[in-house]
């Protein structure tokens, strides 16, 4: 796969670590707004976590884009397109008002856009309550 090299890709991957950088060191909870008083505070899965904070930075996403951004150096590319599109389509199942598949698709892949930022955790996977 050939390596994005335009200026959104840069800004997304430097977010993306300095998201990651603050989760690994802590600074997450101390640094971060302050969050609803009826939000609820949950363990996530890191991949979903991270995911979800590139859809919030691009607001516009496919699997591959997601896959090829977040993969690790020992990451399996086509298990995280496969686990990216799997959490888009989820989310988008439950929370229609802030995530939507785009008419618009990229190469044949569904595109999903973020309508409206709903916090900076993700949605919660189907059967675990929030």
């Amino acid at each position: 796969m050939e390596e994005n090299t335009t200026s959104e890709w840069f800004v997304a991957k430097a977010l993306m670590a300095l998201a990651q950088r603050r989760t690994e060191g802590g600074q997450g909870d101390a640094a971060s707004p302050q969050a609803a008083p009826d939000a609820v505070i949950r363990d996530t899965d890191p991949f979903a976590e991270r995911l979800w904070n590139l859809l919030r930075i691009r607001r516009a996403l496919t699997a591959d884009e997601a896959a090829a951004l977040l993969i690790g150096e020992e990451d399996d590319f086509a298990q995280n397109r496969r686990q990216a599109g799997a959490l888009m389509l989820s989310w988008s199942r439950q929370c229609p008002r802030a995530v939507r598949v785009d008419a618009r698709r990229v190469d044949g892949l569904k595109r999903y856009a973020l309508l409206r930022d709903i916090g900076a955790t993700p949605p919660a996977p189907p059967g675990e309550a929030p």
